[in-house]
């Protein structure tokens, strides 16, 4: 078989199938960008309706007796309003009702449908009935279509909070999968016609371009292979001034650097060794002061008065006990994939984010002082006989701040800076005015509210900031067990 016919093959071949995986890869994201963007839709709208309605209300709503209240009226009305309010040519909301937990299972409190045979009375069981179906202190939509005896339909819920912020129930939107389908139809026309045209283009265009490079193409191989043997002084032909002239002209001054390359390296083996001279050639690049701007948790840790206690023990207690702490402490950092920047003193700081992103960096700011102050009782109980307690202070501030190699040429360190790290800083400070062993700012609470319980310590003042910052502590439930 001749070159020029295996060349309009492959050329056929691989028109064929990039266009096809093309086409089906942009049918795939427009469908996942339309499939996202209504989940985010739905996502939205049952948040709205979770807002809209009244927790204490809710919480008189037991039992299919108190539909007669005034509550449970209100509640249907809310959520009827809702679902016609959202049923548009954008979005279609089937069913909207709000659902309690009840121990293990999750019971229904009200339901907007009119339809007798459909509709949930208040206290039947939702589903199968258990709590595990729907997380209600979650804002959640589900990931793929739900097939439950109303069809396939596209769930959402958020909580359902009083006055008093606790939650006592969630709200649960419903979409149909065949509305959804619906709107996905024209991608799938429009991914198939445009299919067609590309084999329909790909066939010309395929014959041209192998009777065009067939002949440039034998003369390069040819040439590359002289040079591929270490001959660089066979210089390919410019015939032309097209992409083929510019190819020759690029494998020429390939083969004039190869050659240059080949002296510098024949004349640099005289000077070092062959190990050190393949490590140099092979390095592509080099160590610079270089920083960027990305978000961070920040934590910083100090041993409360361990100045005073330390001026009573002998030097190599103290050595001896701060091993200790920091081989415990540290444990707990890497575990939770944080980056000890630096020791100071007896204090540390600690970076979540960076110099890898971590989008749970929050969370693991905050699971790591929890673990530190619970690894700091057991150092505690066994220091115990010594007679010696120690107590931490911890401040956590998530916000941007600069990272990266800080220092000289002779001299860098990995770090961040900023008014993210400063607070952190302060918040650490103000652990022993305000006698709580970890603090963190509102930036931090804000991403990590529903993960953990806190207990707001309210706002503070700080070195260096004009506005106050609102503080909590987290609550550790090992520590009040």
């Amino acid at each position: 078989m001749r070159y020029r016919t295996k060349l309009l093959i492959i050329f056929l071949a691989v028109a064929f199938v990039t266009n096809g995986i093309s086409l089906l890869v942009m049918e795939r994201l427009a469908l996942h960008y339309l499939y996202d963007g209504y989940r985010a839709k739905l996502l939205s709208i049952t948040a709205s309706i979770a807002v809209m309605l009244d927790g204490d209300l809710l919480q008189q709503v037991q039992s299919r007796n108190d539909e007669t209240l005034p509550a449970y009226t209100h509640l249907r009305e809310t959520l009827r309003r809702a679902r016609d309010a959202n049923r548009r040519p954008d979005t279609y909301m089937q069913r909207v009702f709000a659902v309690r937990s009840a121990g293990q299972a999750l019971l229904v409190s009200a339901d907007a449908e009119e339809n007798v045979q459909s509709a949930a009375h208040a206290g039947e069981a939702y589903r199968d009935g258990q709590a595990t179906s729907i997380d209600v202190t979650q804002t959640e939509v589900a990931d793929a279509f739900i097939s439950d005896e109303f069809g396939n339909v596209l769930r959402a819920h958020a909580p359902v909070r009083n006055r008093a912020g606790e939650i006592v129930g969630a709200v649960v939107v419903e979409a149909p999968a065949d509305w959804v389908e619906q709107k996905m139809r024209p991608i799938h026309m429009s991914a198939f016609i445009a299919m067609l045209l590309a084999m329909l283009i790909s066939i010309p265009a395929a014959l041209y371009i192998s009777r065009r490079t067939s002949r440039p193409l034998t003369e390069l191989h040819t040439a590359v292979e002289r040079i591929g043997k270490g001959d660089f002084d066979t210089p390919l032909a410019v015939t032309s001034r097209d992409e083929f002239g510019s190819v020759a002209l690029a494998v020429n001054a390939m083969a004039l650097g190869l050659k240059e390359r080949d002296r510098v390296k024949s004349t640099f083996a005289h000077y070092v060794s062959q190990q050190v001279m393949d490590s140099i050639l092979k390095s592509g690049t080099e160590v610079k002061l270089t920083g960027d701007r990305r978000r961070v948790s920040v934590l910083f840790c100090d041993i409360r008065g361990f100045s005073t206690m330390s001026e009573k023990m002998p030097p190599e207690k103290v050595v001896a006990l701060l091993n200790d702490y920091f081989e415990a402490m540290v444990e707990v950092i890497f575990r939770n994939n944080g980056t000890l920047d630096k020791f100071i003193g007896d204090g540390m700081m600690v970076i979540f984010g960076a110099p890898e992103d971590d989008q749970h960096q929050e969370e693991r700011a905050v699971k790591t002082a929890l673990e530190m102050q619970q690894d700091l009782r057991r150092l505690t109980k066994k220091w115990e006989p010594e007679g010696i307690s120690i107590r931490i202070g911890i401040g956590i501030n998530s916000g941007p701040a600069v990272v990266g190699n800080i220092g000289s040429s002779r001299r860098m360190d990995y770090t961040a800076i900023g008014d993210t790290v400063n607070l952190a800083s302060r918040l650490e400070s103000a652990t022993k005015e305000l006698g709580v062993g970890i603090l963190i700012s509102e930036y931090t609470y804000n991403a990590v509210r529903g993960l953990f319980r806190f207990r707001e310590i309210g706002s503070i003042h700080v070195k260096g900031r004009t506005e106050p910052v609102l503080t909590y502590t987290p609550i550790d439930d090992d520590a009040a067990g």
